[in-house]
């Protein structure tokens, strides 16, 4: 979609959208012509359209100097305009855009916009996304105008929200393509491709690096695919030479089988989305420089597949981390907090100011919480809070659970140092971080869970089916405040 600012509507072709709140003032009414305003007092006269803000007002116009068609949207009240609802009107907008024929939109920005342009921008052009990349026939694309009627400058809000977008996208398809097209070697070259384009420091580790290292974790879950495993490092020095950097950590499991403790029917055909959190570190480096964030930011991905063969390690296994400790392996389909485990190790050498990790860690978050919120857990409540304040303000919503220590407690092994599983069902998220915290080594260190958001069937108004890209606007807030 190319966008376009205009000061006057000059289209005379395709469609034209008037937002409408339900408490208007004529102020924003003086913004339109008189063909839109006559319709508008109609249709409120006949009680058919209020403004409210899941309505929409469709007719058809004859003038010189407008598109034949009109559409009103309502957007609500005026109070009731934040940051969220500008996305969701502006989702609903793109929708509206991504299925209509026409060549040429139009969308009059009222004064009481203003303040969330990035936002309504972000909801429009997500929904232009399409899920439908490897079908052989394909309708011929039509790249589509949008003219922004306005008298502001606000090239600056465009070309974040396209950047953002465009990172956006590519995370969705990294997710949503399947593990035999984006396996740890593309996860790999497109890592080598952002470092090239942007001068960023990359490392990509492999079998025998890794192996000489000591990440007996990551290899033990490996083991069972005749691919190598990987762990791409990626270095961006926004920040001061002698700032301390912030490490984020996304688990990069290709496709997730459970193992021995094989997954179920309706629940594995969905595993190639197991490398979301992967995929969203590579996305907040795919713009990091361009969006000129000014913190030195370091990312870890590892990158494996938990398959099943005569190789694969099995429940009671004992693994040797990278970090020395043992671990007891009494769930294989708990492989994700143990390639983790080897990343957070590797990353703390680092001495960072934070570590996060972001991880489909388990699927018990999204039992707790549904598909709305991620969780989120640490050892630092500024920290955990100044993330979920990145998520309140980009849509990425978090909600924080426990780490109490007499859940830590139930990962103490017999015969290892700790286990990587406590063979319960309670509590499952918590539990998945407190393995984590075993590896953190008093770093200031949060989680975010996103196996509840990471991937949607229904999507909601500011979504498109499958991948979310959910925690990717978060983690970019957080790296800006």
């Amino acid at each position: 979609m190319k966008i376009k600012v205009l000061r006057s509507l000059k289209a005379k072709e395709g469609v034209l959208f008037a937002p409408v709140f339900s408490d208007a003032t004529k102020v924003s009414l003086e913004n339109f012509p008189k063909e839109v305003k006559s319709f508008l007092e109609l249709v409120k006269k006949n009680e058919e359209f209020k403004g409210k803000k899941d309505q929409f007002a469709k007719t058809y116009i004859e003038s010189k100097t407008l598109p034949e068609k009109l559409i009103l949207k309502g957007f609500g009240k005026i109070k009731n305009y934040t940051a969220a609802r500008a996305r969701e009107m502006g989702a609903l907008i793109g929708k509206v855009i991504a299925d209509d024929k026409a060549r040429e939109f139009s969308l009059y920005i009222l004064p009481e916009m203003d303040a969330h342009i990035v936002e309504l921008l972000e909801g429009l052009l997500s929904a232009q996304y399409k899920v439908d990349a490897h079908k052989s026939k394909k309708k011929k694309e039509v790249t589509k105008i949008l003219n922004l009627i306005t008298g502001k400058n606000i090239a600056a809000q465009i070309k974040r929200a396209e950047t953002v977008n465009r990172a956006t996208g590519f995370v969705k398809n990294l997710v949503n393509w399947p593990a035999n097209i984006v396996d740890a070697d593309y996860l790999a070259k497109e890592a080598r491709r952002i470092a090239r384009k942007n001068n960023y420091k990359v490392a990509v580790f492999g079998n025998k690096e890794l192996k000489k290292m000591g990440w007996g974790l990551l290899l033990g879950v490996n083991q069972g695919t005749s691919r190598e495993a990987r762990c791409l490092v990626l270095e961006y020095n926004g920040g001061k030479r002698n700032e301390k950097p912030i490490v984020l950590v996304g688990k990069g499991v290709i496709f997730d089988t459970g193992g021995y403790n094989l997954k179920p029917t309706n629940y594995i055909e969905t595993m190639h989305q197991d490398m979301a959190g992967g995929a969203t570190v590579l996305g907040v480096f795919e713009v990091l420089k361009e969006l000129g964030i000014k913190k030195n930011v370091i990312g870890v991905i590892p990158a494996v597949e938990n398959l099943i063969d005569g190789n694969a390690y099995r429940p009671s296994d004992i693994l040797k981390s990278y970090s020395g400790k043992t671990v007891e392996v009494t769930n294989t389909d708990a492989e994700g907090r143990l390639i983790l485990a080897d990343a957070i190790t590797y990353g703390v050498q680092f001495k960072p100011g934070a570590l996060v990790t972001i991880a489909t860690l388990t699927g018990a978050v999204g039992v707790a919480l549904g598909s709305r919120y991620a969780g989120i857990l640490g050892n630092n409540v500024p920290l955990r809070n100044r993330i979920r304040k990145a998520g309140l303000k980009s849509g990425d919503l978090t909600w924080p659970l426990p780490l109490p220590n007499d859940y830590k407690k139930r990962l103490d092994s017999k015969v290892a140092d700790l286990r990587n599983h406590d063979l319960g069902r309670e509590a499952g998220s918590s539990l998945g971080a407190a393995f984590l915290e075993r590896f953190v080594e008093g770093t200031h260190w949060c989680h975010i869970d996103i196996g509840g958001t990471a991937f949607t069937e229904k999507p909601k108004p500011t979504q498109t089916f499958g991948a979310t890209a959910h925690g990717l606007k978060l983690l970019l807030n957080f790296l800006e405040s």
